[in-house]
């Protein structure tokens, strides 16, 4: 999910009781998918599981919906879920696994499947991480500066900060944030880290803010939107595991089977679309997106795009 709709414009709150997130492009991914009884279909980044469930209940209880996600604390949202629709005696059976979608080929192989049928990629950042202010993923509320969506990698967005050479983090702002005034912002950085560690997320943004020119300080989105988005990009190696991600995806699909992906970012959208050229029959000659009846219900959706192709069939 962009920055730009995942910080200022969810219309997710997360809630103890229930946590509510809502999938954007349902429906047409369902469409583009073509899902039928008793398929394999892999969502390689299930979060909450919004997708997952109406997969579930369209492939039916002959077939097999295997998640993965490397945030393993909501894996126990999809769980709850998924196992509420198989309880309706209608749907798929599941397994969930907390991994990256770069391991599909070997999560496959622990619940059996040599192949899958349809691989599902919903890039970005769940609203359900989003409204955790202990995450460190937002601005909009204080907390750690984590970042991580794997709780369990080594390396937090305050760990990165401490250590990032100046140019490097110019370069990763502008590159992965398209932010133009990247440099003043590292600038900034390096020099109030010398005084003290960056360990907070109002802390960096307060920064940010600081270091842009008075007339940059104001504007549709939040001042210190693209930095976020990209310091939580290079902290996670979002790009790295897109790539690896895709080819894995390919790799594993039998032959006639379809690859969809929801991308939230210019970078991604590139990545995805150079990808999908190269290794498959496109189905999607141009990105979907969402309808501006959806937008208006779920305005994460404004920046989404979905791409699908198809695995080529094997020669005779």
């Amino acid at each position: 999910m962009n920055e730009s709709d995942e910080q200022g414009n969810s219309g997710d709150v997360h809630e103890e009781r229930q946590p509510v997130h809502e999938p954007v492009l349902l429906s047409q991914t369902l469409q583009v998918l073509e899902l039928q009884a008793g398929l394999v279909v892999v969502d390689g980044t299930v979060g909450a599981a919004g997708h997952a469930v109406e997969i579930a209940k369209a492939i039916g209880p002959g077939g097999l919906v295997v998640g993965l996600d490397r945030d393993e604390e909501i894996l126990d949202v999809a769980r709850v879920a998924l196992m509420g629709v198989r309880a309706t005696g209608a749907a798929a059976g599941f397994s969930l696994h907390h991994s990256p979608h770069a391991r599909l080929r070997e999560v496959l192989a622990e619940v059996g499947q040599p192949r899958c049928d349809r691989v599902l990629l919903d890039l970005g950042v769940s609203s359900l991480q989003l409204d955790r202010p202990e995450r460190g993923f937002s601005f909009m509320a204080d907390g750690p500066l984590d970042m991580r969506m794997d709780a369990g990698a080594p390396e937090s967005a305050a760990d990165w900060l401490a250590t990032v050479g100046e140019r490097e983090l110019a370069d990763t702002i502008y590159q992965l944030g398209e932010e133009r005034h990247s440099r003043r912002i590292a600038r900034r950085i390096v020099e109030a880290r010398r005084r003290a560690p960056i360990v907070r997320t109002g802390q960096l943004a307060d920064l940010v803010v600081q270091a842009l020119p008075p007339a940059a300080r104001h504007g549709r989105i939040h001042p210190a939107t693209r930095t976020f988005q990209a310091i939580r990009m290079a902290v996670n190696d979002e790009l790295g595991e897109l790539e690896r991600g895709l080819q894995a995806a390919f790799d594993c699909l039998a032959p006639g089977g379809r690859l969809a992906v929801i991308s939230f970012h210019s970078i991604e959208d590139r990545v995805v679309k150079h990808f999908l050229r190269q290794h498959g029959r496109v189905v999607t000659k141009k990105p979907i997106v969402a309808t501006p009846v959806e937008i208006r219900r779920n305005p994460r959706a404004r920046s989404a795009k979905l791409r699908c192709a198809i695995k080529a069939e094997v020669a005779a």
